[in-house]
């Protein structure tokens, strides 16, 4: 349905607003539900104190994911590949590891080390995923055009589209992309000769 590069900025963008629903429709209303107990002289129940805190706890193990999630945008690397949906799901398992170690080492029970071997090692399977060769895909390769490109191919107007994609697009979209940190062709669509370019042109002009 999305891009590798919009999915990491939807799936960041919805975990937020679970994060922001926590705040608004649950911490707060409950603190206001205690405040005025206590102004009113009643005994607070503990139970909103305690799920404010559970949502509250949920949102700081989130944190690290969401940042990562909504500054991807730069990072080619995480999502150019087949493999970003196992890089997100990754990428939250290291938030809770770091963060799990911060909790637990300010809060004076312990200094759990092993998160951050846990968390390098998860980084060292996200580094190979981000760069595995195309070979482990098993992707076919196309060269010759289908009958329907060759209409493409055929049409007057494709010289200008040849040269706009080519300008724009090919420095990704090639066996050997040259943009910077992309090592791969973005879900292994290439673009770089007229065949390809008109295989790909409903999804071009989409």
């Amino acid at each position: 349905l999305f891009t590798g590069r919009a999915a990491f900025l939807h799936l960041g963008a919805i975990t937020a607003t679970i994060m922001s629903a926590n705040v608004f429709m649950v911490i707060i209303p409950n603190q206001k539900i205690v405040v005025a107990d206590l102004i009113a002289g009643r005994k607070p129940d503990p139970k909103y104190g305690k799920i404010a805190k559970q949502r509250s706890l949920h949102n700081n193990y989130l944190t690290l994911p969401v940042l990562f999630l909504m500054l991807s945008n730069h990072y080619p690397l995480a999502f150019g590949t087949q493999f970003n949906w196992v890089i997100a799901s990754l990428v939250f398992i290291i938030g809770v590891l770091i963060r799990h170690y911060f909790n637990t080492v300010h809060a004076r029970k312990g200094n759990p080390t092993w998160t951050w071997l846990g968390a390098a090692v998860l980084f060292m399977i996200i580094i190979w995923l981000s760069t595995v060769p195309k070979v482990l895909t098993g992707e076919p390769k196309t060269s010759a055009a289908s009958a329907a490109a060759q209409v493409y191919i055929a049409s007057a107007h494709f010289p200008a589209v040849r040269d706009t994609v080519l300008g724009r697009c090919s420095m990704c979209h090639t066996e050997e992309p040259v943009y910077e940190g992309i090592y791969h062709a973005p879900k292994g669509v290439l673009l770089d000769t007229d065949e390809r370019i008109a295989e790909h042109a409903r999804e071009i002009y989409i």
